[in-house]
């Protein structure tokens, strides 16, 4: 385990590297805008001048999406592996992405103008909908041991992925849900940021609280009971933190796949296994994840964009693959 120095020493690089990548993030795009005038743009806010319009009303928002949501599907995820002792488990694989795409279909389809907060409890309606067919159908037959609980999601996230297309196309509302199900963080605005925000920083709460009682649950429930953790409690406030985190990404950004399931590997790597440095670490790696992961959509084939969950399943796919093979899981 990394000492409180070296940890703290870490997470001082990962912020000054953060904020390097964030103007960075700033001056690139299909405008290119140089870091004078990115910092007259944050200085001057909304000016009418177009360089700090490009920064202020485009840029910026979409800066702050990727962080959001790069540190709430990171944490999510890590949350999901330490509860499950399921090195394959992640918002996406285990169905939350799906579910949550299916709850704001169901949203835009019976509450067209709904305000993004009700989006949001929609999202994390379908999400909890998809992670308990996913329980059910995992214990059924074989258990839930981690490679059929990463099958059984997979099936139901086919399952209710199919279902939303179908309600989109029945009802016609592909345009308004295709910028989620692509999942991407283009066009977001300054409101749906700061509307998501209180939830992110809930469920980041929620996450903090509960670490300490999720690394005990690392060394098995026999030694967390006999340490004095309630297992009912600790899965209810790590799953509503999860449900929190994950629902209110997905509004926000679409089911962006795989980041829930490749950081906390790397964070546990580096960091150690105690959760009270899992999850903040967790949160800074997401966030330096899809920060890179969009400047990449952004700037490969210019003035095209890549969706940004094309872009972490190219880093998630193998990596899957990785954990799937190796015997640990092999339930």
């Amino acid at each position: 385990m990394a000492s409180t120095r070296n940890a703290s020493l870490l997470a001082v690089l990962l912020l000054v590297l953060l904020a390097v990548l964030s103007l960075f993030f700033l001056t690139t795009g299909m405008r290119e805008i140089p870091l004078s005038g990115v910092m007259h743009a944050l200085q001057a806010g909304s000016s009418q001048d177009p360089s700090d319009l490009v920064a202020w009303t485009l840029r910026l928002p979409r800066l702050l999406a990727a962080l959001v949501c790069g540190l709430s599907f990171a944490v999510a995820g890590a949350l999901m592996q330490g509860v499950t002792n399921n090195p394959l488990a992640s918002p996406s694989i285990l169905g939350i992405n799906a579910g949550a795409s299916f709850g704001l279909a169901l949203a835009m389809i019976v509450l067209p103008a709904a305000s993004l907060q009700v989006t949001i409890i929609s999202a994390f309606f379908g999400a909890a909908l998809a992670t308990a067919f996913i329980l059910v159908l995992a214990s059924l037959k074989h258990g839930l041991t981690p490679v059929y609980i990463a099958l059984a999601g997979t099936a139901v996230s086919a399952v209710f992925m199919a279902v939303t297309q179908v309600l989109v196309v029945f009802f016609d509302v592909a345009q308004e849900l295709s910028y989620w199900t692509a999942g991407g963080i283009g066009g977001i605005r300054m409101a749906s940021i700061l509307g998501v925000m209180p939830w992110t920083i809930l469920g980041l709460l929620l996450a903090v609280s509960v670490s300490r009682s999720v690394t005990l649950l690392s060394f098995g429930e026999d030694m967390a009971i006999g340490l004095g953790g309630k297992l009912s409690r600790i899965r209810l406030r790590a799953g509503l933190a999860v449900l929190i985190l994950a629902g209110s990404a997905v509004a926000v950004a679409g089911p962006v796949g795989f980041v829930g399931l490749v950081v906390p590997h790397i964070t546990r790597r580096i960091v150690g296994i105690d959760y009270r440095l899992v999850v903040p670490f967790s949160a800074l790696f997401g966030a330096l994840l899809v920060l890179v992961a969009d400047i990449v959509a952004r700037t490969v084939f210019p003035p095209f964009e890549i969706p940004l969950g094309a872009v972490t399943a190219l880093v998630g796919v193998p990596f899957f693959l990785y954990l799937a093979n190796r015997k640990e899981v092999r339930g």
